[in-house]
């Protein structure tokens, strides 16, 4: 008798442009088809057809254990990728990074999470499995990972998140079934969101923001815990604050939460 209980995780891999990815702990992928009836007088509905193109989207989550290949398509470059299972496979080509989040806290792996526009072709039977070697697996850890902000060196950051959004648009032309030019809308956005539990921070005041907004520059920097080698570095140059929040419980610390701006025209710096 056939085994009827399904694909379990150990049996299903992740491809990406040739790269078999480790550490992916989540994917969710598909299409949906725009559809609209036509009604005509004196019968009604007649058929239904297809209004608009048709548009895949892929949310792949995963532990940030070394250099995410991910991060090779800030730019106009597309990418494809495949769930393999067995001897068969559900993929997607032509597909645009759009956000790119990161994730990191106190005793946890940072998590990684990456948000895929798909213009081309996407299905069953799409496999873009291959052999390219994929990055030297680095897991940092609290004590490897550097943050350079200005004024928080006696105030502990608990945990954090950074966020970079790339808008892409479409261009369409009649005859073709999918787009011949992917524009990437610029700038490109970038946001840091901080939990800094005060020692002696000094919170401003919505005044201060009016009337002389702060720009400062912000790194974080991912190194190898065994011999510190530098992974990767997100920075945000001359960012600005946001949001400005504060909590207080009886059963925890004083606990600012702050989100950084800062926007690029330049890809190469993301």
């Amino acid at each position: 008798m056939a085994n009827k209980g399904g694909i379990l995780n150990y049996e299903q891999q992740f491809y990406l442009s040739g790269i078999r990815v480790s550490g992916v702990t989540d994917i969710d992928g598909g299409f949906s088809i725009p559809d609209t009836p036509i009604d005509i007088l004196g019968k009604g509905y007649t058929y239904s057809v297809r209004q608009g193109p048709i548009v895949g989207n892929f949310n792949i989550s995963k532990y940030y254990i070394g250099e995410d290949v991910f991060l090779r398509y800030t730019g106009v470059e597309p990418m494809s990728g495949s769930i393999n299972y067995g001897d068969q496979s559900f993929g997607f080509i032509d597909g645009y990074l759009t956000e790119y989040s990161l994730s990191a806290g106190i005793g946890q792996i940072p998590q990684a999470n990456a948000s895929v526009v798909v213009y081309g072709d996407l299905g069953g039977g799409i496999s873009v499995s291959g052999d390219e070697t994929h990055p030297p697996i680095q897991i940092p850890n609290q004590g490897s990972i550097k943050i350079d902000v200005d004024g928080y060196s006696s105030n502990r950051i608990s945990d954090f998140q950074y966020t970079m959004r790339i808008d892409r648009e479409p261009v369409y032309a009649i005859g073709e079934p999918f787009p011949i030019h992917i524009h990437r809308v610029m700038p490109i956005m970038k946001e840091v969101t901080f939990n800094l539990e005060v020692f002696d921070y000094e919170i401003d005041k919505i005044s201060d923001f009016l009337i002389k907004p702060k720009h400062q520059d912000l790194s974080i920097s991912f190194n190898n815990p065994i011999n510190d080698n530098l992974i990767e570095k997100f920075t945000l140059d001359d960012a600005t604050v946001v949001s400005q929040s504060i909590k207080s419980s009886v059963d925890d610390v004083l606990v600012v939460n702050l989100t950084y701006n800062a926007y690029i025209n330049d890809s190469s710096k993301a």
